[in-house]
């Protein structure tokens, strides 16, 4: 069929002159799929509102032959509380560059399109930070990269009180394989267990947890290595948070 339905969340728009934008959109039926929009940067576009960044469109778009393109769009949910707001959307980018990151071209999934939308739905009020901590852990084990956090990820035994992370092992080492592993660096296991709860728990209960600032600096350091060994590649929009948004208690 020519024609084709998907719920998605524009994950990037980039000008293409003439009024016309290629959106990047994260679909729950889809995945990621790329299309042109065509006119919607004219003023009198009614699709402009509903082709911005982080916002959840119904989309009705056309199968073309290099290139699909949107017919229809209706905004479902645009996140309101971003507008406006620097950190927020500092964070909401970064979400959204993971994703894109994480995910090829048209293999949907849904376990990551439902946790992404829920991120952003906690935002307005929840721990942005741990959040977004949890976001990680749980994107990056949802396409088949989850750390071993349970036993030493080189030599498979239980790890006692020293422990190490390794990006490069894919995960928690113990005290005797750490010396050896090139880039592992130092972890306690209080870390281990919050990393474990950030894996486990679902996303709406994370206020029930207290991280200290310091415990709260590893995670987000060993957990960017982690991202940045597995997916080759560092991100824009972690590098304007680690620039410009302080997180509270510094």
């Amino acid at each position: 069929m020519k024609l084709y339905k998907a719920d998605a969340v524009v994950l990037r728009a980039r000008d293409c002159g003439s009024g016309n934008k290629l959106l990047i959109l994260y679909s729950r039926e889809y995945g990621k799929i790329k299309v042109m929009a065509h006119g919607v940067s004219k003023p009198t576009s009614r699709k402009r509102g509903a082709v911005q960044p982080f916002t959840l469109t119904r989309f009705l778009i056309y199968r073309g032959r290099e290139l699909d393109s949107v017919s229809q769009c209706e905004g479902v949910e645009m996140f309101s509380f971003l507008k406006g707001n620097l950190e927020m959307i500092g964070y909401a980018s970064y979400l959204a560059e993971l994703v894109d990151a994480l995910t090829p071209e048209r293999e949907p999934n849904v376990n990551l399109f439902t946790l992404f939308l829920e991120t952003l739905r906690l935002m307005a009020a929840g721990d942005i930070e741990l959040l977004v901590r949890a976001f990680e852990i749980k994107a990056v084990g949802l396409i088949g990269y989850r750390p071993v956090l349970e036993s030493c990820a080189q030599c498979l035994k239980p790890f006692s009180t020293e422990v190490f992370f390794s990006p490069c092992t894919g995960g928690v080492v113990c005290s005797a394989c750490g010396p050896n592993v090139p880039d592992a660096a130092p972890c306690s296991r209080g870390v281990v267990e919050t990393l474990k709860v950030l894996l486990s728990w679902p996303p709406a209960r994370l206020p029930q947890i207290k991280v200290e600032r310091r415990a709260r600096n590893r995670i987000k350091y060993l957990l960017h290595e982690y991202l940045k060994y597995h997916l080759e590649q560092d991100f824009k929009s972690a590098a304007f948070l680690n620039k410009y948004i302080t997180p509270p208690g510094l």
